[in-house]
């Protein structure tokens, strides 16, 4: 559900970026930046309480009082549609999507759908809401998409078993599945959606000192302060005219070779549309 801001939602704001994931660390930091340059930002998050105080937490640090809330559910598909309902209620246009939102669970979980929860959140929610906003971005000035991955990534894809029934240890070889499927899946809609002039990229967002990484491998990274590569990719015009890349340090890379392979591509794309029903035109 949407939560209130200062002022209402104007359909004349300037350039409009949906964070998912932005009440905390790295997502919450570039919604911080992006606000200072006086853009409309739409911030994330599943609790409504901490929603709450990163919008006006942003508001207030940044002078931009165009920065509206917005509480949704990642665990369930049904928190993704609604979300895409209130986006559509306020919102004529969207300029920029950035796929923030992600989580490493350490016990296997399942979501609402009955989907494993790293899977859940981190593959099939930013893929089900992509198409969901599509409409939205298509009218978008100059629309970016941005679908964080990691280079954290899997090597390798097996479907017989995404959903890690056997053998989910850590949780980390869950977490690299879904990194890679994001990667996968970008390379596919950056194809897709280059005639209607959207730009789609894929990055790691660096090794930053997030609860997530402090959890699972410790404090090997720097400070969320320092994190800037989503906020670049997002704003920087270097980027205009560049799609269908994976970055790490602001650089062109190679992501895993099995994220090249079309066939396997399409198979995962196949699979996801099945399981969210989620319709590209």
């Amino acid at each position: 559900r949407a939560l209130s801001g200062v002022n209402q939602v104007k359909d004349d704001d300037w350039t409009r970026f949906l964070i998912t994931g932005s009440t905390d660390g790295i997502g919450k930091h570039t919604a911080h930046l992006i606000a200072k340059l006086g853009a409309t930002v739409l911030v994330h998050g599943r609790s409504p309480e901490r929603v709450q105080l990163t919008q006006l937490e942003i508001q207030q640090q940044s002078g931009n009082a165009n920065v509206h809330g917005y509480v949704a559910d990642f665990a369930s598909l049904e928190g993704v549609r609604q979300l895409s309902r209130d986006i559509h209620q306020n919102h004529s246009s969207l300029d920029v999507l950035i796929n923030n939102a992600g989580v490493l669970e350490t016990k296997r979980m399942e979501s609402v759908d009955g989907y494993e929860m790293t899977f859940a959140v981190n593959v099939l929610s930013p893929f089900y809401l992509t198409s969901l906003l599509l409409d939205l971005l298509k009218k978008g000035n100059a629309p970016r998409l941005i679908n964080v991955a990691s280079i954290s990534q899997a090597c390798r894809i097996d479907f017989d078993d995404l959903q890690f029934q056997m053998n989910y240890g850590n949780g980390v070889p869950a977490y690299e599945l879904s990194k890679l499927c994001n990667i996968m899946f970008t390379y596919m809609m950056a194809e897709k959606f280059q005639p209607c002039g959207m730009t789609v990229n894929t990055l790691d967002p660096g090794t930053v000192n997030t609860k997530m990484l402090l959890k699972s491998w410790g404090s090997i990274g720097v400070s969320v302060e320092e994190a800037g590569y989503e906020y670049n990719l997002a704003t920087s015009s270097a980027y205009d005219n560049v799609t269908g890349k994976y970055f790490v340090y602001n650089q062109d890379a190679m992501s895993s070779h099995v994220s090249y392979d079309k066939k396997k591509q399409q198979k995962l794309w196949d699979i996801l549309v099945k399981m969210t029903g989620a319709k590209f035109d």
